[in-house]
């Protein structure tokens, strides 16, 4: 085994932990979002502080919370009113092709044209290899696109050039999951005493309304 095909799998590896712990943090976040508001109600109760006073605050930063979370996010759209799709950047664009070969292959294996219907358990079996693996090429994801080939039995050709693309993809990952991390519903979520948990509520307040609390 090579040094490039090595880095390979330890890449692979990476990336399988990076996205359970992103899609583990994801489905628990509403959760969290929940406790942290009864969390926050209950604080204000106890210090005898007003959530509707707090919220006439004119600061910029609340200003800034309430156009982020409490309203509808709507897509951009263009002057003519039609909804600006975002354009994959150029690496992505250099990475598709890179990983196209691989793309080509899982499709020769299990696109719905190619198969017979005879056995409609390895047709669907097939054909949601084929949805993913486009799915992925489409969208830059290239740990599923590879985790397809690989139940396919499909070998990579150059595992240098897709190491960079794998690297590029676990910096990404990083930054959704120190995203999810950085809000204070999560910072609260991993406190454990009252007075730690006290804390982040008194910064989030002191962040959002400026007032010491």
């Amino acid at each position: 085994m090579g040094i490039h095909e090595l880095e390979y799998k330890r890449l692979l590896s990476e990336l399988k932990f990076k996205n359970e712990e992103l899609e583990i943090i994801e489905e628990s976040m509403r959760e969290i979002h929940i406790e942290f508001e009864q969390y926050y109600a209950d604080f204000l109760k106890e210090k005898d502080i007003s959530k509707q006073e707090l919220e006439k605050s004119d600061t910029k930063q609340f200003q800034n919370f309430k156009e982020k979370v409490l309203k509808p996010q709507m897509p951009e759209t263009d002057e003519t009113g039609l909804v600006i799709v975002e354009q994959m950047s150029e690496e992505d664009k250099e990475a598709k092709v890179v990983f196209a070969k691989l793309y080509k292959d899982i499709v020769k294996k299990c696109h719905p044209d190619r198969l017979s219907q005879d056995d409609m358990d390895y047709f669907n079996k097939m054909n949601t290899h084929f949805k993913a693996a486009s799915w992925a090429y489409n969208h830059a994801k290239w740990s599923i696109l590879i985790k397809v080939a690989s139940e396919l039995n499909i070998k990579p050709m150059n595992y240098k050039k897709m190491n960079g693309h794998l690297r590029r993809e676990i910096k990404t990952l990083d930054q959704e999951i120190r995203k999810h991390k950085s809000t204070y519903g999560w910072k609260l979520y991993q406190a454990e005493e009252k007075q730690q948990k006290d804390n982040v509520i008194k910064d989030f307040i002191y962040r959002l309304f400026r007032r010491k609390i």
